[in-house]
């Protein structure tokens, strides 16, 4: 994340996770000339005290050069 910043994002990654079942973090990025979507999530177990990260990247469109 970038440092220095702030805001409802910032706030959103400091909240408590009490009672959360799963976080998602979306990005939309251009890489090589495609749109992409990164999806990052955080499942959290029944009791909350442990977690499993994922990622993956969908492409959405290819940009046309000019």
């Amino acid at each position: 994340m970038n440092k220095g910043l702030d805001g409802p994002l910032v706030s959103a990654f400091e909240a408590s996770t009490d009672g959360v079942i799963m976080q998602e973090f979306i990005t939309y990025r251009v890489r090589d000339g495609m749109l992409v979507k990164e999806i990052t999530k955080r499942q959290f177990s029944e009791d909350g005290k442990d977690y499993h990260d994922s990622k993956s990247t969908v492409p959405l469109i290819r940009q046309e050069s000019v």
